[in-house]
């Protein structure tokens, strides 16, 4: 499902996830697939403190506009289970559909157990 200009493949050979998006800007890629990919409207995103200055961040909440319904700022080092918690409580809250990350590391990290303590929370 890639956007004109964009190249968009499965990292791996035969293996139908996760996917490479090349060819256009972040926040382009993240609007399209947020809305034709993953069929979301609910974003959350969550940033590194220091990406979340610049202009990066500021491009990537123009592109998603309204599908915004939170954000969170930075995650210290190793991913402390009360960052996790605080973070699936929001999504919840909020009724988010899809996390966005900005950033990397523990961040990223966090991200991933987040979308599994939330998962594992909607099943109970």
């Amino acid at each position: 499902m890639a956007v004109q200009g964009e190249d968009y493949r499965p990292a791996f050979p035969n293996k139908p996830k996760p996917h490479i998006s090349t060819g256009i800007p972040f926040p382009a890629a993240c609007a399209h697939h947020i809305e034709n990919t993953f069929k979301a409207s609910k974003a959350y995103v969550t940033v590194s403190n220091s990406i979340s200055k610049i202009e990066n961040f500021t491009k990537l909440q123009e592109a998603l506009g309204d599908k915004i319904v939170g954000i969170r700022k930075g995650i210290k080092p190793h991913t402390p289970w009360d960052y996790v918690l605080e973070i699936v409580k929001d999504i919840q809250k909020d009724g988010a559909d899809i996390i966005v990350t900005l950033g990397a590391g523990s961040l990223t990290d966090g991200a991933k157990v987040v979308s599994f303590v939330s998962a594992y929370c909607q099943s109970q």
